[in-house]
């Protein structure tokens, strides 16, 4: 505040002067400022230091400022999807709705409008790249998750339920089900299941060291039924160091996804209705919008890899990305000039 007071006196002093001998120049010269910013000082001096004080140099509007059809549009939108999370909304609004603002100019229109609260961050962990696969059935990660006690019935207070997930690395498609013993058979079952669900070839499943997937820290020689299940279908069976759940981190981060919008306010009444409700969300999470995808889905980026038959790689899914909006003969010349 002191600068500010300082700035006036001094834009006082020189008014003052120029004025006495009624000459910018002279003033100019004596202070070395501007002889046209000293005409602005003149215009703008009543004889009090407030006339002199700095104006704020914002501009009152911008010319790429949302209009008011565009918040409308935001806000009905997120009302009506927002359980399926940010995400998938800017997806709506640039797939279905047109919409040509950044996902940041949507998520600062929803924060001022108090959806968003500030959160604090958090030290992230420094980790090395990760290079996933690029080929469909190439690699897929395997987990069970716990079906959170506060959606199961009272009359189920003994029992605990599990989900089980495989999730393709290339695609991320996946496939759910839901057990109520957490066995080695049932892995056999759920990758069975999922052999018949995927549309291609399983070539590598990557699992924790749980006794539900491996008998790896268990006192015998015995192979589980999963491990021989998986020799004789030749596919190869992958464990993560102990300790290291981040290295299943895309099917960790599937069940946090499952936690915040298909768990969430949730109470089955059986284990039955739990299945039917997962099936639904299971084709929902598979045509969701992803932003690592640049809005495509799960289905959409397996449809890529069907017709043209390429490695999904980063760059690659990017030409595909509809904000891009490339025409189908765009897309055919760059990639035949490949």
């Amino acid at each position: 505040m002191g600068n500010v007071s300082y700035d006036a006196r001094f834009r006082k002093r020189v008014v003052e002067f120029a004025e006495k001998h009624n000459n910018n120049s002279e003033a100019a010269r004596k202070y070395r400022a501007s002889r046209q910013q000293i005409s602005v000082w003149r215009s703008r001096y009543d004889g009090t230091l407030e006339s002199l004080m700095p104006h704020s140099t914002r501009p009152k509007s911008h010319p790429r400022k949302c209009t008011e059809e565009e918040i409308i549009l935001v806000l009905n939108m997120w009302k009506r999807h927002k359980k399926y999370g940010l995400d998938y909304v800017y997806g709506l609004l640039i797939r279905k709705k047109g919409l040509k603002r950044e996902r940041t100019t949507v998520y600062n229109i929803l924060k001022r409008n108090g959806y968003f609260k500030k959160k604090k961050k958090l030290k992230k962990r420094k980790t090395k790249e990760y290079k996933g696969a690029t080929i469909p059935g190439q690699k897929l990660q395997m987990d069970v998750k716990y079906v959170p006690r506060e959606c199961m019935p009272k009359s189920a207070f003994y029992e605990n339920w599990y989900q089980w997930t495989i999730i393709d690395e290339a695609t991320s498609l996946r496939y759910t089900q839901f057990y109520d013993e957490k066995s080695n058979m049932n892995s056999v079952t759920f990758v069975s299941e999922a052999r018949k669900f995927f549309p291609f070839k399983l070539q590598e499943i990557q699992t924790d060291n749980g006794t539900e997937f491996t008998f790896r820290f268990l006192n015998t020689k015995k192979i589980s039924s999963l491990e021989k299940y998986l020799r004789l279908a030749k596919i190869r069976h992958k464990l993560i160091r102990p300790g290291t759940p981040r290295h299943n981190g895309r099917v960790e981060r599937s069940h946090k996804t499952d936690g915040k919008f298909f768990y969430s306010g949730k109470e089955f009444k059986s284990l039955e209705e739990c299945r039917d409700l997962g099936r639904k969300w299971l084709n929902k999470y598979n045509e969701m919008y992803m932003k690592k995808f640049g809005y495509l889905s799960p289905k959409e980026v397996l449809e890529i890899y069907e017709t043209y038959n390429k490695p999904l790689t980063p760059k690659f899914i990017a030409m595909f990305n509809p904000r891009k909006g490339l025409t189908q003969v765009a897309i055919d010349a760059t990639l035949d000039a490949a």
